[in-house]
């Protein structure tokens, strides 16, 4: 009766596409820190500068008026530590977002179904202060505020490698695509494989490195990547793979950046399906087999050991039992002619007295 009551509850959703079991109202917006690029100074190094890249998941046009907006500027600071050539300094970096600094995609089928890369601009002033030799930010963006309705829910590891890295990053993007529902069709301590949504044929490349970090080390794995048939369905779609032999063990690929290298101003951004069984995009460590370790004893010959130690404890235990078995001997006779020799003497004494 449970059953039968609770599948009459869902009858009246029969028109529900099953095809599409969840709503975009149903999907939580996500701002995820992409990374960092174009790191530069204005003239005549009165300013240093960067550019800070997130990516603005399952939103929709009412809450991006930060993005859409003509007029809309949004602030907030990051925390760094910059080494001149004399002296460290502690300071904050002024970041602004402007709405041609970044840019809003939508799936033409989904007119809500926006995504967009925002571009926050970072200056410092550094003004008779040299210029900076390295830049450590210590901020913790997790939970931190970028506008009144953008907060960051996810790092990823291209950002935690290109923050270490900032005076170096000279290169700016101006387009970006998204590898969505990808999975891992294989992958090793050392080499993975990805198949990810169909793109256009004109990222096919075997120049691509996808940007992460390894054991706390900034790392670029070179990769290929080429549209392609899948074999269970026939269908097309987008393959990524490694290059080489890497240590991958623990790395983390979700949302990574990959940079084609021979198409200037291009970036991809991959992205895990949500209900993969790597949805994380962490690349596992080496299995360890803990059945068979060298120099060990093989179960024959722990047998061989086990059985005679059994054999030998059982005897003892045997002969145990049987001594305490035996009948006890009575105590020794106790020699008392000196004591009654002694009594005897004591009472002639008395008698003599």
């Amino acid at each position: 009766m449970i059953f039968l009551t609770f599948s009459y509850a869902q009858h009246p959703k029969q028109n529900l596409n099953l095809n599409r079991q969840r709503k975009l109202e149903e999907k939580t917006n996500e701002t995820i820190l992409l990374g960092f690029e174009n790191y530069n100074f204005s003239a005549p190094y009165e300013y240093v500068y960067f550019d800070t890249l997130f990516y603005l998941k399952n939103w929709n046009s009412q809450n991006l008026s930060f993005m859409l907006d003509r007029y809309a500027k949004n602030n907030f600071t990051i925390d760094a530590i910059v080494n001149y050539e004399k002296r460290n300094e502690t300071t904050k970096f002024n970041c602004t977002n402007y709405w041609f600094s970044g840019k809003c995609y939508y799936n033409p089928e989904e007119d809500e179904d926006w995504w967009c890369v925002a571009k926050y601009r970072c200056e410092l002033n550094i003004t008779g202060k040299g210029i900076p030799k390295k830049i450590y930010i210590t901020t913790n963006f997790t939970n931190k505020d970028i506008s009144d309705v953008a907060k960051i829910s996810y790092v990823s590891s291209s950002a935690e490698a290109l923050e270490r890295e900032l005076v170096s990053l000279k290169y700016h993007t101006d387009e970006f695509i998204v590898i969505k529902n990808a999975n891992f069709t294989n992958q090793s301590p050392n080499s993975f494989k990805i198949k990810g949504e169909r793109i256009k044929t004109r990222y096919d490349s075997e120049n691509i490195y996808l940007i992460t970090t390894v054991n706390g080390s900034p790392k670029k794995i070179p990769c290929s990547g080429k549209r392609d048939k899948d074999n269970s369905d026939d269908e097309n779609y987008y393959f990524l793979q490694s290059k080489g032999s890497n240590n991958l063990a623990g790395a983390n690929l979700s949302y990574t950046l990959l940079n084609f290298t021979t198409k200037d101003y291009e970036m991809a951004i991959l992205e895990f399906a949500e209900n993969s069984k790597n949805a994380n995009g962490t690349i596992l460590p080496p299995k360890v087999d803990y059945k068979k370790q060298s120099g060990g004893l093989s179960t024959g010959g722990i047998i061989a050991i086990v059985i005679p130690s059994v054999a030998v404890l059982l005897g003892i235990g045997a002969l145990a039992f049987f001594l305490s078995r035996r009948a006890v001997p009575p105590p020794p006779i106790k020699n008392i002619t000196n004591n009654t020799m002694g009594v005897v003497a004591s009472s002639e004494a008395v008698v003599h007295q």
